[in-house]
Order: structure tokens, then C-alpha cells, then sequence
């Protein structure tokens, strides 16, 4: 689905870099960093929503190393 989007020429000078530097088109460059930002933003909205869970266990840091099996 086309979108358009308006960058200023410091952005845009940035993209144009970038894109060549991977040998990618702009329109690549631009979709993986929209999908890396929304699992970020997803990413974010679990921590948060498991930080405000008053059910939720916390576990320190050597309880969690534990619990995935990474002792040492």
C-alpha cells in the first residue's frame, strides 16, 4: 500500500547514506525501520502492562538466571 512521507533534508540526506552505504532502496530502509520500531513499541507495551500487573512475580536478577537454566 503506497504511503508517502515528508522528511526534512537532514533526514533525508541520512536515508540516502544509509541506503547506499547497503546497497537497499530508500523504501527498504524506511519499511524495516517502521517494522523495528513497531515490535519495539509492542515490546514496550508487554514490559509496561507486566510492570502494572499487581499478580505479577518479580524476580531478581540470579532468580532469573536461574529460572532460564544460566547459573554459572
Amino acid at each position: 500500500m503506497p504511503t508517502s512521507v515528508r522528511l526534512d533534508a537532514k533526514t533525508e540526506q541520512k536515508l540516502e547514506e544509509i541506503a547506499k552505504s547497503l546497497e537497499r532502496s530508500k523504501g527498504w530502509i524506511i519499511r524495516e525501520a517502521i517494522s523495528h520500531y513497531a515490535d519495539e513499541v509492542a515490546d514496550y507495551e508487554i514490559a509496561l502492562e507486566r510492570l502494572t500487573d499487581s499478580d505479577a512475580k518479580l524476580m531478581d536478577h540470579n532468580e532469573a538466571k536461574r529460572f532460564l537454566d544460566l547459573v554459572d
